[in-house]
């Protein structure tokens, strides 16, 4: 893709910017410390890409008939190719579907591939239907014609509202939270760490980090990784505990170390910034392969973005588009942005403008805000795409919102000199004239 020069001066600044930090959240991605990835989904997709499918059937057919995306997606790989059990396209179809359902992009591309629908009696009821608990045990189930009622308690009642996967009513949570606060006292990690969870986010009321903090440490006590890497969050930023990168570190070790995927990509990001702890340039490569090797879509890209750079590791374009893409099929947007430039520019991977533009686009509708530029750019020249001045003009001005300032400058061009299908207005080019500078 032969992109216009602002953009590469945008592109060109940024990787300028990403070099200057040499080691830190690089991908613009946040930090997150507090995320609910599931274990059981991890080592899953972790035991796929290995070739052990059995295992990998076993550990992801549960969460994906209870919602699932990523353990979808890969059950629908597994029916799709008949790897550890007899190929089936329909079966392939409804978990495809389930994932696709659940914005899984890569399950989406599966279903236009394979031509097909989701297949009857997949899910009907999925808006409903509760993720398991992170760190709860998935066991192998039957796949019948008709979608699997997975029983509920009270604790995974509270976690299916927390996860979003049925509407939150918050006296009924705060019902649900007092119901299983006896059996959190007495030994159930799982209660524990949904309770720390709930007091954390509280929806519909007021968080109590500082009660959060304890039923983590009491689910911590009883072996639980998620909650030790909730808790190192806690002392991250100083909510409901006093502010302690020390033990932050050390509250994230012990969850990397129990093969918790977030708390290993959480681990990384901490010691090649040097918090907490002296810098150490190995350590974090290592746990961010670590983490990225379970299928943690932010080490992929972070692992993915310093390949591609050549920040710790040798240059090697095609790993980097390996990693890129493995995120991006699980809706990283940031990922997908750096998919579709790899793709938009034929580096490591096979050139191919539509395809970027797919990619690019994905990435600006996940508010990645110089995604959102070259889109414009993608609409106005016509790359890969139909040219379409409106969702040109559309794209700029998110992106110019956002902060681009080349995109408030090719808006004040646009309307100072009537392009885009924009009429002429001195007053419109003087507010983006305004947002175009430094």
């Amino acid at each position: 893709m032969q992109l216009p020069s602002s953009i590469n001066a945008v592109r060109q600044g940024l990787a300028a910017s990403l070099r200057a930090l040499a080691i830190g959240v690089v991908l613009g991605m946040g930090w997150v410390p507090a995320a609910h990835a599931d274990p059981a989904v991890i080592a899953g997709i972790a035991a796929f890409e290995a070739g052990d499918y059995k295992k990998a059937l076993d550990l992801l057919e549960r969460p994906g008939l209870a919602g699932n995306a990523d353990a979808a997606f890969h059950m629908g790989r597994l029916r799709e190719q008949g790897l550890g059990m007899v190929a089936n396209r329909d079966r392939a179809l409804f978990w495809y579907g389930e994932a696709a359902k659940r914005g899984h992009a890569g399950a989406r591309a599966a279903l236009e591939a394979l031509g097909g629908k989701p297949a009857p009696g997949a899910a009907a009821n999925a808006a409903t239907t509760p993720r398991p608990l992170v760190g709860a045990a998935s066991g192998s189930t039957t796949v019948a014609s008709a979608p699997l009622v997975v029983p509920l308690n009270d604790q995974q009642r509270l976690q299916a509202m927390l996860d979003a996967k049925v509407p939150y009513d918050r006296n009924r949570a705060e019902q649900l939270a007092d119901a299983i606060k006896t059996r959190a006292e007495t030994g159930d990690a799982e209660s524990a760490a949904t309770l720390g969870w709930f007091y954390e986010s509280r929806p519909g009321g007021t968080p109590d980090f500082a009660v959060a903090a304890s039923w983590y440490r009491r689910a911590i006590e009883l072996k639980h990784p998620l909650a030790a890497n909730n808790l190192g969050a806690l002392y991250y930023d100083g909510r409901g505990v006093e502010a302690s990168h020390t033990e932050a570190l050390r509250l994230y070790r012990q969850a990397a170390e129990a093969g918790y995927a977030v708390a290993q990509y959480n681990l990384a990001l901490m010691l090649g910034q040097g918090r907490g702890v002296a810098r150490d340039i190995p350590g974090m490569l290592d746990w961010l392969r670590k983490s990225a090797a379970q299928g943690y879509s932010r080490a992929q890209a972070q692992l993915g973005r310093f390949t591609l750079d050549g920040i710790g590791v040798p240059k090697d374009a095609v790993e980097a588009g390996r990693l890129f893409r493995a995120a991006a099929e699980q809706g990283l947007p940031v990922a997908q942005y750096w998919y579709g430039h790899l793709i938009s520019t034929g580096n490591g991977v096979a050139r191919d403008l539509s395809i970027a533009a797919e990619w690019i686009l994905k990435a600006a509708e996940g508010d990645v805000a110089i995604a959102a530029h070259e889109a414009g750019a993608i609409y106005e020249l016509g790359l890969g795409l139909p040219p379409n001045n409106a969702r040109a003009v559309a794209w700029y001005r998110k992106a110019a919102i956002a902060g681009v300032r080349e995109a408030a400058s090719r808006l004040e061009a646009a309307y100072t000199r009537g392009e885009l299908g924009l009429k002429v207005s001195p007053q419109d080019a003087s507010v983006w004239a305004a947002l175009a500078k430094p």
